[in-house]
């Protein structure tokens, strides 16, 4: 009798240890997949932030050739996003990382969002370095005695006026066109009905140059490489610049905008695409093309 109770205490305590090794099994595979199903969610967050990390990268690109600008801060901006692609791309997604990375994109959105905005508004870009310009101008006069650390920002700051205060070109349009007897000009891309090339540009405002007379060099170049126009040249520390016309006008550091017109040369013009070249002294502003056919 007694190892008949014996027998079913074994089996009792046999079953139940059964079903817990088969409740710890069921959890451990749990376990697997929920960890499998999270390392998923996290590759797939990781992609989705370098996806808007490249995003970001890409319209910079766009608007830094478009303006063909260098050393600016949209340059850096860019390059920050880059070393910020580098290491997400490095390192295994985990939630704590994601969730950093997730803020830095959302702040780097901002800061896209106000260095485009800055970069469209010449004006209000030229306000900032203003500002700048001034706070950096009572800093030098109260540290005149410094010595040749003064003399280095000096140097710096004259440097930042001169970049503030230089005249931009935008908005920069060339075509040929058909002039009536009556003067009024009709755009056409026939080279052999084309009488003159006409290219028209604006000044924006800037607040930090100088009023007075100023000159702007035009460069229309046809499809053989020749300088239309007066095809005169002219140098500035020691770079040879050949012109078609020169854009003489008062600026008043307000927004002015400018066109040229440049006859042809021979019976018509040739056929192909012209090269179109704005230059403040040795310094292209301002570049497009077009095509007459």
């Amino acid at each position: 009798m007694t190892n008949g109770k014996s027998n079913n205490g074994i089996k009792i305590i046999a079953g139940i240890l059964a079903v817990l090794l088969v409740l710890a099994g069921a959890f451990a595979v749990k376990l697997y997949n929920q960890e499998k199903n999270t390392k998923s969610q996290l590759t797939k967050e990781k992609n989705v932030v370098l996806s808007d990390l490249k995003e970001m990268v890409s319209k910079y690109d766009v608007v830094i050739e478009e303006n063909n600008l260098k050393d600016t801060e949209l340059n850096e901006a860019r390059d920050r996003i880059e070393k910020l692609i580098a290491d997400v791309d490095g390192k295994d997604a985990t939630i704590a990382s994601l969730s950093k990375y997730r803020a830095e994109v959302f702040k780097l959105r901002n800061e896209r969002d106000f260095l485009f905005a800055q970069n469209d508004s010449l004006r209000g870009s030229n306000q900032m370095l203003a500002m700048r310009v001034d706070s950096t101008t009572y800093e030098l006069e109260v540290q005149r005695g410094l010595g040749d650390s003064l003399s280095m920002e000096n140097t710096k700051l004259s440097e930042r006026v001169s970049l503030a205060s230089a005249l931009s070109v935008n908005r920069l349009k060339a075509v040929g066109v058909i002039e009536r007897s009556s003067g009024k000009l009709v755009e056409n891309s026939n080279n052999k009905r084309v009488d003159k090339v006409r290219a028209c540009y604006t000044v924006p405002q800037n607040r930090l140059a100088e009023t007075g007379d100023r000159e702007l060099y035009v460069q229309v170049v046809d499809p053989n490489g020749n300088t239309l126009g007066s095809s005169q040249n002219v140098a500035f520390d020691g770079t040879m610049i050949t012109y078609s016309t020169i854009s003489k006008f008062y600026y008043e550091n307000k927004e002015l905008d400018i066109c040229e017109s440049i006859a042809k040369t021979g019976e018509e013009f040739a056929e192909g695409t012209y090269e179109v070249n704005i230059y403040d002294k040795a310094t292209l502003v301002a570049q497009t093309s077009f095509s007459l056919d």
